[in-house]
């Protein structure tokens, strides 16, 4: 899965506004980034093998330090635990709580799509997944579905908002490039390919970054707003 596990940034993004897209973005996709500087550094392993599965040619034989049940809770609980400790705002336990659990989401989704590669600890150990890249027009509409539901509940309260049409246009964008990914080749090495995934990423995080930046409001806040006022008795 790829754009898909920005689906629970989206999503997390308006249940808690303290929070911004981009560092959510970032968070879900956390793993991956570890695992492309791991692929880089030698300490984890892949192959491209041609029709290795229906949906892509990925076999990931060996990535426990990135992708293991372990290795999640361990990248979870570090990230929460740094995000308080180099935040000093009031928001900041439960912020952490929610990066922690948009960190998490990355393995919950790859579960789902994954064939038996996840390890629970270990590459010699036993391996988990679904295996729904075993059927490309499942994953595909799972992906697609996915990621433009949760577009669509992110954008939905802010489509009132000055050039909200500009984050619309860039969400539609992205949810056709998830529907594209299936169809576009791998890069003949993992190390191309890690270094691609890290740049989509990247590119991913400043694109949310400069969506939400160019709201005039921030929608979520508002809709507290005008819930708190019209709970108000009249004077």
């Amino acid at each position: 899965m790829l754009i898909g596990h920005f689906a629970p940034a989206l999503a997390l993004s308006r249940a808690r506004p303290s929070l911004r897209l981009w560092q959510l973005f970032l968070a879900t996709q956390l793993v991956d980034l570890d695992w492309a500087l791991f692929i880089w550094l030698g300490v984890e392993h892949a192959r491209i093998v041609p029709g290795f599965t229906r949906s892509n040619d990925l076999d990931l034989y060996d990535m426990p330090y990135t992708h293991s049940v372990v290795a999640t809770l361990v990248w979870s609980a570090g990230a929460f635990l740094i995000w308080r400790a180099t935040r000093n705002v009031p928001t900041r336990t439960g912020d952490a709580l929610v990066i922690a659990l948009a960190v998490a989401s990355h393995f919950v989704l790859d579960l789902i799509v994954h064939v038996h590669d996840l390890p629970v600890l270990s590459a010699q150990g036993p391996k988990l997944g679904f295996g729904l890249w075993q059927h490309l027009e499942l994953a595909l509409v799972l992906e697609t579905t996915l990621f433009g539901g949760a577009a669509l509940f992110w954008w939905w309260p802010r489509r009132a908002t000055p050039r909200a049409s500009r984050s619309g246009v860039w969400l539609l964008a992205l949810t056709a490039f998830a529907a594209a990914s299936f169809f576009i080749p791998a890069p003949p090495s993992p190390r191309l390919l890690a270094l691609t995934m890290a740049a989509t990423h990247a590119a991913c995080a400043a694109l949310a970054w400069w969506a939400e930046g160019s709201l005039a409001a921030t929608p979520a806040r508002s809709e507290i707003e005008r819930e708190s006022e019209r709970a108000r008795p009249a004077p």
